[in-house]
């Protein structure tokens, strides 16, 4: 009887994969350098309906309609009860950063070409995207969020070879102005700020400035990196505001603002004249002063629990509303979950993909160790959300590599998850802990 080998040999050895494909928690750590927790599998094709729809809304709504506030949403979309009720887990997170990511390519021109305009469209609006999230560990108010968006646009690097985005508005201010000198390229800078007629926060950070104009690509990010987190706290909508400065000298008439987890915002760890406060400062930060007034546009993550937390204070503070209605539409994405098996398909098979050994022999399509069936089984046996999903997959691969099993059919995924129990709510083996998102951007 041949012994049966330790289920990382058999899954290495046998099924030719790196790793696990999938991931055990599913819980977005943007920036990470796990690409099966830090979004950077994400596949458009899963949702590419929804994607359209947050490109259409969002980013040409925020260029040609004058749009300031978009909201993501989920909902309780579960199937069979096992939605959950905080409607977590549908890939909001992950989406706002492949949409940030689409945006600073090429400063919107594959956006608006998706939607169908021209060039000549996107030279009348270049735009970016910056990415931020509240937690309830130390992001508790929007000045930290904003300093953190900052810190995304100097740090995030989809490789390690990528250029970041402020490098990127440096080479295009660079051409813009015809000099790589310093002492010029912040000069613009200057005078985009002195043509500012409306209410500012003040002086622009100079320092941030020189650094962001350097030639040194790391200066931006190690000035950031020594600002202490009382400063934050207090002054980083004055850093995002240098920042834009930066960005319109550069050429850039929008910034979209992706702000992930506000329902941390809506904690009940927070106090609510903390959370009132907070809110409030959107309305002034983001609507009445400049630059942001003039070119900042903010989508926030959205869902049931958080909208009855924060809805009272949203509306005395006069900001566009965030309900699902019709005539609200325009402002609104309800991210749905998995729609079909096809779309868990793709799911499984990018993930699978991404964790084959280099120069395995796999084709297109291939779902090994898994059957086609299976991930159907699977997908029958999900709460129909990606992370259900792709952390069932992940206790699967763990649970049939133990056994040396040389694929994963239906019937294997039936006998592995009945003997989990019921599912839980959001389909999570117990124990599993959750979590925010990660703003660790210096890993991706």
């Amino acid at each position: 009887m041949t012994p049966r080998k330790a289920g990382t040999v058999w899954l290495k050895k046998h099924w030719n994969l790196r790793h696990n494909p999938f991931p055990s928690t599913g819980i977005a750590r943007l920036g990470g350098s796990d690409p099966r927790e830090n979004g950077l599998l994400y596949e458009p094709d899963v949702n590419a309906d929804t994607l359209q729809e947050a490109i259409d809304k969002f980013v040409l709504g925020t260029a040609f309609s004058g749009l300031k506030f978009g909201y993501l949403w989920s909902t309780d979309g579960g199937h069979g009860g096992h939605g959950g009720s905080d409607a977590r887990g549908f890939g909001k997170s992950v989406l706002m950063q492949h949409l940030t990511g689409i945006l600073n390519t090429d400063f919107g021109c594959t956006a608006y070409a998706a939607s169908g305009l021209d060039e000549e469209d996107a030279a009348e609006a270049p735009i970016c995207g910056l990415l931020t999230s509240f937690d309830t560990a130390q992001i508790r108010s929007l000045n930290a969020a904003l300093f953190s968006a900052v810190e995304y646009a100097t740090d995030f690097r989809v490789n390690g070879d990528d250029l970041s985005l402020a490098q990127r508005l440096r080479a295009a201010l660079v051409e813009r102005v015809g000099s790589d000198d310093v002492a010029t390229l912040v000069k613009v800078v200057a005078d985009v700020h002195r043509s500012l007629r409306g209410r500012t926060l003040g002086p622009p950070d100079g320092k941030l400035i020189e650094a962001l104009c350097s030639e040194d690509a790391w200066q931006a990010a190690d000035y950031l990196d020594q600002v202490k987190p009382a400063s934050r706290t207090r002054n980083g909508a004055v850093y995002l505001a240098s920042f834009l400065l930066f960005a319109s000298a550069a050429g850039m008439r929008h910034v979209l603002l992706c702000c992930d987890q506000l329902e941390d915002l809506a904690s009940k760890t927070t106090a609510r004249s903390k959370r009132d406060l907070e809110i409030e400062r959107f309305r002034d930060i983001i609507l009445e002063t400049l630059p942001m007034a003039d070119m900042l546009s903010v989508v926030v993550t959205m869902h049931p629990r958080a909208a009855l937390t924060i809805g009272t204070a949203w509306d005395l503070a006069d900001l566009p509303t965030f309900e699902i209605t019709e005539t609200n539409k325009h402002r609104t994405v309800v991210l749905p979950g998995l729609r079909s098996v096809e779309a868990a398909t793709k799911l499984v098979e990018t993930y699978l993909g991404a964790a084959v050994k280099h120069g395995a022999d796999r084709e297109p399509g291939d779902l090994a160790p898994f059957t086609k069936e299976a991930v159907a089984a699977l997908f029958s046996r999900s709460s129909r959300k990606p992370r259900d999903v792709l952390r069932k997959a992940n206790g699967l691969v763990e649970a049939a590599s133990a056994d040396n099993l040389d694929v994963i059919d239906e019937a294997a995924v039936d006998r592995y998850l009945d003997a989990l129990g019921p599912d839980f709510e959001d389909g999570s083996v117990p124990g599993t802990a959750g979590g925010a998102a990660s703003l660790d951007w210096s890993q991706g």
